[in-house]
């Protein structure tokens, strides 16, 4: 990883993630960001919680590789052209594993969030990183150290990319909660190294 390119944000004495605004070609225009946000699904995810089946709240799909997670699997559709500009540009600058897109299009206006989670990590190669490229409305980025209490927030905005070690995955949640202030649309574009 190109350690020039980030911030080291340090959530403890030991665990730690990075950010960069610096990465001019992710601060789409609004006819790019339009582009990508048109191409959400219609319907919900459905995931697996506490026994029963639910509608996610945001629209979410897989490209390059499947990806497995809360008793679900999100089937991939292959990397549209559109994309392969986040994807060429973390392999590059982050880590050349990197192989699978996960998009989740938050829409404010519809009280769209993620919930406090660990990323899945039963197909992913060993010690990679978790990518989030956010474009649109910048949102809350909350971190929570793993059966703790407390919290972190990190303000992202449009263009932002956060890097979350795996170690850190490990020990620490993450989350996008739902604030009335924000009410615009925002997208996540997840890389992961899956095996």
């Amino acid at each position: 990883m190109d350690k020039t390119r980030f911030d080291e944000i340090a959530l403890d004495d030991q665990y730690h993630l990075y950010l960069s605004s610096r990465v001019e070609e992710f601060r789409l225009d609004q006819t790019a960001f339009q582009a990508i946000w048109d191409t959400h699904p219609s319907d919900f995810h459905e995931i697996r919680i506490h026994g029963k089946w639910v509608k996610t709240p945001r629209w979410q799909q897989a490209y390059g590789k499947n990806y497995r997670y809360t008793g679900s699997r999100n089937n991939a559709l292959p990397i549209p052209d559109k994309l392969k500009p986040f994807l060429e540009w973390s392999q590059k600058y982050i880590d050349a594993r990197l192989n699978g897109l996960l998009l989740n299009w938050y829409d404010g206006s519809q009280s769209h969030y993620i919930g406090a989670h660990r990323d899945d990590t039963r197909d992913l190669h060993p010690d990679s990183p978790i990518v989030t490229i956010s474009i649109g409305q910048e949102r809350v980025f909350r971190l929570r150290p793993w059966k703790q209490k407390g919290f972190k927030d990190l303000t992202v905005r449009h263009g932002d990319i956060v890097v979350v070690p795996w170690d850190t995955n490990t020990r620490w949640t993450h989350e996008v909660p739902h604030f009335k202030k924000y009410n615009g649309k925002r997208i996540s574009i997840t890389l992961r190294a899956y095996l």
